[in-house]
């Protein structure tokens, strides 16, 4: 028997990144969870929101969900596309982050033959400006980047309601109430155009950073 294919989930602890996971095992793929830390706020016993829903996860679905969680706190790329550009560029930090975010899982895939990322990008989310890297136009740039590198892109709850998503942890009994962490990097709302030129001026610096990590690692 083929032994089934490894997803790298984007993985916050959150009730979205929660149900994405729930997704991806119930479409047969084995799952590694990947969270990128902008910093750790952790609970009374010295747990995060990450650290409680991966334990429950692993609990609904012990052979399918992989016992370690692969954390990073590389913040090289937000400063590259945001803090260093504060003073000459119009700075979008909802796209910096993910970019940041999205690079850096690209890097792991690359060193461990995965070709599949999935995210909780939730269509009842992208509805709100604050959200805006979750937009249909940003999702679409998002799975083209990662295209390049031979990776595709799943969403599976992008079109389902927040009490979709709810129903989805309430089914295999993971908690459903919110838990992760606010982006340090919300805000909004923000103009589209501006926007797009800002990705466009951030994709070859998060290119670089994967083509000089990858020759620095082997």
């Amino acid at each position: 028997m083929d032994s089934p294919k490894k997803v790298l989930v984007l993985f916050s602890g959150g009730r979205d990144s929660s149900s994405v996971v729930v997704e991806m095992v119930r479409a047969k793929y084995s799952v590694r969870l990947f969270t990128y830390q902008f910093k750790e706020l952790l609970g009374p016993h010295g747990d995060s929101a990450p650290d409680i829903r991966h334990m429950e996860l692993k609990k609904a679905f012990p052979e399918c969900i992989d016992e370690e969680r692969i954390i990073t706190r590389n913040l090289y790329l937000i400063k590259k596309l945001a803090i260093d550009k504060t003073n000459t560029t119009h700075v979008m930090y909802p796209i910096a982050a993910t970019l940041a975010i999205h690079s850096s899982a690209i890097l792991y895939c690359l060193e461990n033959d995965i070709h599949d990322i999935a995210s909780g990008y939730s269509g009842y989310q992208a509805k709100l400006d604050r959200y805006i890297e979750q937009r249909n136009d940003f999702f679409e740039l998002m799975r083209s980047f990662l295209k390049e590198y031979d990776i595709e892109y799943h969403t599976p709850i992008i079109d389902k309601s927040k009490e979709e998503i709810i129903d989805i942890l309430d089914q295999c009994g993971v908690s459903s109430n919110s838990l992760e962490s606010k982006s340090i990097f919300g805000g909004g709302p923000f103009e589209i155009d501006k926007a797009l030129e800002y990705w466009k001026e951030c994709l070859p610096i998060c290119r670089e950073y994967i083509k000089n990590m990858q020759s620095f690692n082997k």
